[in-house]
């Protein structure tokens, strides 16, 4: 590999860490939804409260998001992170709703400067060349916290006197960041995007320029996926249930282990493949794994729906990612990042709740049949339009 190529540096492995570290502090909410139980929140209410973190960091991707760049960045991650880790004790003290719904937004609030932070200064590292790779292994950062950590705390809880100390503690892997931000302060990371600091054109210019040509295709896929990705999780339960499928949580597993290691083992050769195609088979995969649960011949078959999925999971998000960094100027890689985040992020506040209406008004048969038809549909505008 030449130098130019070269993509495993100091920054790429200190930002995959903090990503890392960051995701981890949002799945430990796993079981927000019961602990609000234990305080006497309503049932119709608490998901307001869990919401409200992703309510609010989906609006802030769509409209702040632009106004993060290399030269910014590293700033509004060290914000964004002391934000965090002030929240992670606030559930301590906190435990009101509207208390604990301020407390959800600003948590999202130091999510979103963190997280889009992380990502503005990850596209201004990587090569054009080593792209897609670069975007798999960097997903693997937040693939790993869904599969460790609600695990890891399922231990660590019942040793513990509630369960926001579990909130508290996990912040306080933070603390080894400080470490990483001083050095890429020192590494001057940010010195070859200075020019782009300070003239940000204006909200409805970024989304002109967004709008227009094939970025805002992209846009459109991502949602897809997204839409996919987050109904299926939250309505798959349901529906094994329906239909005595045991082992609700295995079909996950696989799911995830199918996807970590397609981003791991194949992720070098995303980059000498047509990207357009790539993404189409993204699509071919889940359109399949959706009508074969519309068509579900056994309970025998679900993990071999769950590599479908994973297969098609697991090569989507860094295609997609890359052909938006191909697609986008080097003065717009972060801004276009971010917006790409956004529409994954508006995706993932509306698919389960798409998902769920179609689910009440059609049934589980309705909902995979409308999920194979966007999934279809994106398909082809995978192959048309890239």
């Amino acid at each position: 590999m030449t130098k130019k190529e070269k993509f495993i540096t100091f920054e790429f492995v200190a930002l995959w860490f903090v990503t890392f570290v960051a995701f981890c502090n949002v799945t430990v909410f796993y079981n927000l939804f019961p602990y609000l139980g234990t305080l006497g929140i309503a049932v119709e209410l608490r998901g307001i409260i869990v919401g409200a973190y992703f309510l609010t960091s989906m609006v802030l991707y769509l409209l702040a998001s632009p106004y993060l760049n290399a030269a910014n960045a590293l700033r509004a991650m060290i914000v964004g992170t002391g934000i965090v880790v002030l929240c992670g004790f606030g559930y301590l003290i906190v435990n009101t709703f509207w208390g604990l719904v301020i407390l959800r937004m600003v948590n999202g609030i130091g999510q979103f400067l963190l997280g889009a932070g992380a990502t503005a200064l990850f596209v201004s590292v990587i090569p054009k060349e080593k792209s897609a790779h670069a975007f798999a292994l960097y997903s693997i950062a937040i693939l790993l916290p869904y599969g460790a950590v609600p695990a890891l705390m399922d231990l660590v809880n019942p040793h513990l006197p509630s369960v926001p100390y579990g909130y508290a503690a996990l912040s306080i892997t933070f603390l080894p960041t400080t470490y990483l931000f001083r050095r890429l302060q020192r590494r001057n990371l940010v010195r070859r995007e200075r020019e782009i600091e300070t003239n940000f054109p204006p909200f409805w210019t970024v989304w002109q320029e967004v709008l227009h040509g094939r970025t805002s295709f992209l846009l459109l896929t991502n949602l897809s996926y997204m839409i996919n990705w987050s109904s299926m999780f939250f309505l798959y339960k349901g529906f094994a249930e329906k239909n005595g499928i045991p082992n609700v949580g295995s079909f996950f597993s696989v799911q995830m282990a199918v996807m970590i290691l397609i981003r791991l083992a194949m992720g070098r050769f995303f980059d000498a493949f047509p990207k357009g195609r790539l993404a189409a088979v993204t699509f071919a995969f889940i359109a399949l794994g959706h009508t074969l649960f519309n068509h579900l011949p056994g309970s025998w078959a679900v993990p071999f729906i769950a590599i479908l999925f994973g297969a098609g999971m697991g090569l989507g998000q860094p295609i997609i990612n890359s052909l938006m960094f191909e697609l986008s100027p080097p003065a717009r890689r972060a801004q276009n990042a971010n917006l790409l985040l956004a529409a994954g992020q508006t995706g993932a506040f509306f698919g389960p709740i798409l998902g769920g209406i179609i689910v009440a008004h059609l049934g589980y048969e309705g909902y995979f049949l409308f999920s194979t038809l966007l999934a279809l549909s994106t398909m082809v505008l995978c192959v048309k339009a890239f």
